[in-house]
């Protein structure tokens, strides 16, 4: 009852918002990949592809498959949603996910202009379906069946003629909607990259490198509490063996880290954190000053190193009092920072239609 209400809301919204020819501002529902909620269910609906073939809601059927409104003439938002559509196709290939974008021009947008459209983007037809029909089957199922603000405007040039929403609907593949996520944000491109992936039987895992860097993190912490335990115990052999251990652990920690943001990120994007207000503040004041403070320990960790292997313990033990505290900072709030953006992020705040 509750996601028909929710469902039914964001009908009426983006109706009205359809009518009046601009985005909505309110709620979306840009749900997370395992997010059980259904928002209703596709009605049936039968329009033609680029090549010519009768598609329909049976097409689909048993495949989990997003839906984008777009126009070849379009002087907007559609090459890049287009363009987001693509790297998505490329994403998820390998998996039995499906990709539609259906064309709100569809006088202009025949087959053919179609066929050269998808050509253009070199997309791959096999999973990626380009369609059109008449303006009464695509007003059904875009505006009327999966909610997304259209609206003409015959007195504009044609590439500004119709206004629609930029907003990719997720389907499964009982042709239940799962989710409207917006083409333009690259944090709920990476959600719905997940979802689809998620609905299709995949795993959304992206990398396990973030949890290995916080056990990295965490074993750094446990052995620095050790090496000053034995330290004030006056075990020196023992606590240089385990700050030997520590430096170590936080170096492996610091290739993987540069691997994770240098090779990994770039190719499966970063992950947002959603929270709001002075939550969202908190975590980037402790993301902030981890991160600056992780540069600053490294030559501190250097020196306090080095003045040890020249047994000069003056300067050990007063580069060790500044030392300690900042690199035990460290690797508590690496920890923290994982945990925060993994296991205690919140759903992505909804806005837009």
């Amino acid at each position: 009852m509750k996601s028909l209400l929710r469902a039914s809301s964001l009908a009426l919204l983006a109706s009205l918002c359809a009518c009046s020819g601009r985005e909505p501002r309110g709620p979306v529902v840009a749900a997370d990949a395992a997010d059980p909620q259904v928002f209703g269910q596709v009605p049936p609906f039968a329009l033609t592809s680029q090549a010519g073939e009768e598609v329909t809601l049976e097409t689909f059927r048993g495949r989990p498959f997003a839906v984008a409104a777009i126009f070849t003439r379009c002087a907007g938002p559609c090459p890049r949603i287009t363009a987001a559509m693509r790297a998505l196709s490329e994403e998820l290939a390998g998996t039995d996910v499906r990709l539609v974008s259906v064309s709100v021009d569809p006088e202009y947008d025949t087959p053919a202009v179609l066929a050269a459209y998808a050509a253009s983007y070199t997309a791959d037809t096999s999973r990626w379906t380009f369609l059109t029909g008449s303006e009464s089957s695509v007003q059904a199922l875009l505006k009327d069946g999966l909610w997304l603000p259209l609206a003409r405007a015959e007195d504009r040039p044609p590439g500004e003629r119709v206004t629609h929403s930029t907003k990719v609907v997720v389907i499964d593949g009982d042709g239940a909607i799962r989710g409207w996520y917006d083409a333009l944000l690259d944090e709920e491109l990476a959600r719905l990259g997940d979802r689809l992936r998620w609905l299709a039987g995949a795993s959304v895992e992206r990398s396990r490198l973030p949890a290995v860097n916080a056990s990295l993190n965490a074993t750094a912490a446990v052995l620095l509490c050790v090496g000053l335990f034995l330290i004030k115990r006056g075990r020196r052999e023992a606590h240089a063996r385990v700050m030997v251990a520590a430096t170590a652990v936080s170096a492996l920690f610091l290739a993987c880290y540069l691997t994770y943001h240098f090779v990994v990120v770039p190719e499966v994007g970063h992950t947002p954190f959603h929270g709001r207000g002075m939550l969202r503040t908190a975590y980037y004041a402790m993301l902030i000053s981890h991160v600056l403070l992780a540069i600053v320990n490294l030559p501190m960790i250097l020196l306090t190193l080095w003045w040890a292997r020249k047994h000069d313990w003056a300067r050990h033990r007063r580069m060790a009092r500044w030392t300690w505290p900042v690199w035990f900072y460290v690797s508590v709030t690496g920890v923290l920072v994982y945990l925060a953006l993994y296991r205690w992020n919140p759903a992505a705040a909804s806005a837009g239609g």
